[in-house]
């Protein structure tokens, strides 16, 4: 019975280490590519603030394409905080 209970365990601390993984990479995206101060690259923060003009959104689109292999959707960058843009993205790398 053990056995059986610490399988749905594993998996959930799979999908949070890939989550978090995703959140670092999007980060690291926001500070290096996208030239973001680190202090404001956080969870809470809108996509829309960080992503400061239409072009910052399309080549964020490209770079996580590139870079995580999921194709994404500008709105989706302009509609949700970074958090809730990696559990997106994290949510399809691991659907594939």
């Amino acid at each position: 019975m053990l056995h059986g209970a610490a399988k749905p365990q594993m998996r959930d601390a799979v999908t949070i280490s890939a989550q978090e993984s995703v959140l670092h990479a999007i980060s690291e995206l926001l500070i290096e590519k996208f030239e973001v101060p680190a202090d404001e690259v956080r969870a809470d923060a809108p996509m829309r603030e960080l992503l400061t003009d239409s072009l910052m959104v399309v080549e964020m689109a490209i770079a996580v394409h590139e870079t995580l292999g999921v194709k994404v959707e500008e709105e989706e960058l302009r509609a949700t905080t970074l958090a809730g843009f990696a559990e997106a993205v994290g949510a399809r790398c691991t659907d594939r």
